[in-house]
C-alpha cells in the first residue's frame, strides 16, 4: 500500500499525485545492460526500443533506453546501453 504524505487540492490532483508515484516506483522493475558490437549512432536515452534474441518474455517487452554510451576506439565503434521495461508493458494493479 502506498500512502501519499500529502493534502491535494482535488480529486484530479490527488489522482495524478499517485500515478506519477506509481510510474516512479515501477521504473527499474526490470533492467539490464548490454553493450553492442557495432554502434548505433542514432540511439539517445528515453529512446523506446525492443530486443530480440533472449527470453519470449523480454523480446515481447517493450524496454526504454536509460543510458547510452558512445564509444570509438582502436576497436571500433560500440554502444554500451542500459534498457529498462517501459511502464506501459507492466501489468496493472487492481484493488
Amino acid at each position: 500500500m502506498l500512502v501519499l504524505n500529502r493534502t491535494y487540492a482535488n480529486r484530479a490532483n490527488a489522482e495524478r499525485a499517485a500515478k506519477m508515484q506509481w510510474e516512479r516506483l515501477q521504473r527499474g522493475v526490470a533492467e539490464f545492460e548490454i553493450t553492442l558490437a557495432t554502434g548505433r549512432p542514432e540511439l539517445y536515452p528515453e529512446q523506446p526500443t525492443t530486443v530480440r534474441g533472449f527470453k519470449p518474455q523480454i523480446d515481447e517487452a517493450g524496454w526504454v533506453l536509460t543510458r547510452v554510451v558512445h564509444s570509438l576506439t582502436n576497436s571500433g565503434y560500440t554502444n554500451n546501453i542500459n534498457l529498462e521495461v517501459a511502464i506501459d508493458d507492466l501489468p496493472e494493479v487492481t484493488e
